[in-house]
Parts: structure tokens; sequence; C-alpha cells
């Protein structure tokens, strides 16, 4: 299991865009808990990657007061 690690998967929306989302744990490593951080709609697998690494660094996870 997987729960705890943070994730970068893929998706698309409704409009066909291509959508990176951040979460917690994963579906695909038999995570039964999973929690959705962030999402960015993206034009590129290499864009994704990039704001993943800059979101592991700006957001971790949101425990500003």
């Amino acid at each position: 299991m997987s729960e705890g690690k943070i994730y970068l998967t893929f998706g698309k929306d409704s409009q066909g865009r291509k959508i990176a989302i951040m979460s917690l744990g994963s579906p695909q490593h038999g995570d039964e808990m999973v929690t959705v951080l962030t999402l960015e709609v993206v034009k590129s697998t290499k864009e994704a990657k990039a704001w993943f690494k800059r979101m592991l660094v700006e957001r971790p996870w949101e425990t500003r007061q």
C-alpha cells in the first residue's frame, strides 16, 4: 500500500483537456483512501511534471496559518 505518499496522475475533463492530479495515495497502487490535494489543467506531460515538482515545494501540505 502507498497511503501517505503523494502521486501525480493524469486524466481528462469533459472538454478533453489534460488534467494533472496530485493526490495522497493512489487507487492504482491498492489504496482504499485517496485524497486529491490539488489539480491543474496542463498542456503536456512535461508541464505536468514541472508543476508537480513545484507544488511539492510550495504547498507541503497547506499547514499555513
